[in-house]
């Protein structure tokens, strides 16, 4: 299949470099693209490659691929969403991944889209805008060339990764944990590290930010590790069985007196981690789920985005709207000027521009 992939500038913290690897693994042609990294990635020393202008048109993408597409592929977070996707003969197609920390930034982004799969099962009834068969729950899985038991020691008694500036509850937690037992050092982590760090750990922490099935409940599993994380019906009790190949908590007092039970009952501990090691291994690959998201599309291509069913003055607030949440005031502006040379409406594109104008004057004082 041809795929046009859009994603975030050279970026580490995405889950897309494991879904454009697995999709070339898989014999797929896929044309990435991206718009410029932020220069705030070149300032923490990271790798940020050339991108391209947000008002690059969908036209001029499937110019540069060199192919006829079959498929419109963007995975949040980042990647650039050209101008005419209104008009997309192909179908588009969008992951979502942060639906619990703002769903109606995701809403609004999902309209420019004919298919949307979503990380959390708990939010797909909120995407009414698309017609039926056109919103689905599509777990994260694993890419387990990568994520997998490396050869070292299990000389952590525990382990987490994740940020802790933004929740004073997992410092907290994190903090007496280290106090009592063995834990990896708290520091970002990049992709390829993060695989060790579960390999040498006898249980993964996860700490969800809020009623979210992360990436991490996957990663662990993958490497071997027992699973510690919290009691949410969020399409994990689905997927995976409590007790046999995971363990939660609902309570501070339960986390703590389950990551002491298991560091002190190695054959338990070490039972559920193979069970859920073994599931992982049998039902939850990266390959198996662009599987399924591609028999998905194939199965009704239609376009259904709700963008394609709009007049040209929506359509205009709709990228304006996308140009205010990426924070590029230029664009905003530009979407005005548009619009006026066009003779189409133009003042209810102001405001998208003036709040992006303002919040960029507000930064600079």
């Amino acid at each position: 299949m041809n795929i046009l992939f859009s994603s975030l500038s050279g970026h580490d913290m995405t889950q897309s470099t494991h879904y454009l690897r697995v999709l070339q693994r898989m014999g797929h042609q896929v044309f990435r693209f991206a718009v410029p990294g932020d220069d705030t990635l070149v300032e923490d020393g990271r790798f940020v490659e050339p991108g391209y202008s947000p008002f690059t048109t969908l036209t001029s993408i499937v110019r540069q691929a060199r192919f006829e597409p079959d498929l419109f592929l963007y995975i949040e977070p980042g990647g650039l969403i050209p101008l005419g996707m209104e008009e997309s003969p192909f179908p588009t197609v969008c992951i979502l991944c942060d639906t619990h920390q703002d769903l109606t930034a995701r809403l609004n982004l999902a309209r420019f889209f004919d298919h949307v799969f979503l990380y959390h099962r708990n939010y797909a009834d909120r995407f009414k805008e698309h017609p039926a068969g056109h919103v689905h729950w599509l777990p994260y899985a694993c890419d387990l060339e990568l994520f997998y038991p490396r050869p070292v020691p299990r000389d952590l008694d525990v382990a987490f990764v994740g940020k802790l500036m933004i929740n004073t509850d997992r410092k907290r937690i994190l903090n007496e944990t280290s106090r009592r037992w063995k834990v990896n050092e708290q520091r970002f982590y990049h992709q390829a590290e993060i695989p060790e760090v579960y390999s040498r750990a006898k249980i993964v922490l996860n700490m969800p930010l809020a009623d979210d099935l992360n990436f991490r409940t996957f990663e662990a599993m993958s490497c071997g590790a027992m699973l510690l994380t919290r009691r949410v019906a969020n399409g994990q009790e689905i997927l995976f069985q409590e007790g046999k190949h995971l363990v939660t908590f609902d309570t501070e007092q339960e986390l703590f007196e389950k990551l002491e039970y298991y560091l002190a009952h190695s054959e338990e501990r070490e039972a559920i981690a193979a069970a859920g090691y073994a599931e992982i291994q049998k039902n939850h690959n990266l390959e198996q789920r662009i599987e399924k998201l591609l028999q998905t599309v194939q199965e009704k291509p239609q376009g259904a985005a709700p963008l394609r069913r709009v007049s040209a003055p929506q359509v205009d607030y709709q990228y304006a709207w996308l140009y205010e949440w990426w924070k590029l005031l230029d664009p905003a502006l530009t979407v005005v000027a548009h619009a006026r040379r066009a003779g189409r409406p133009w003042l209810h594109l102001l405001p998208p521009a003036l709040r992006t104008l303002a919040r960029r004057i507000k930064n600079k004082i």
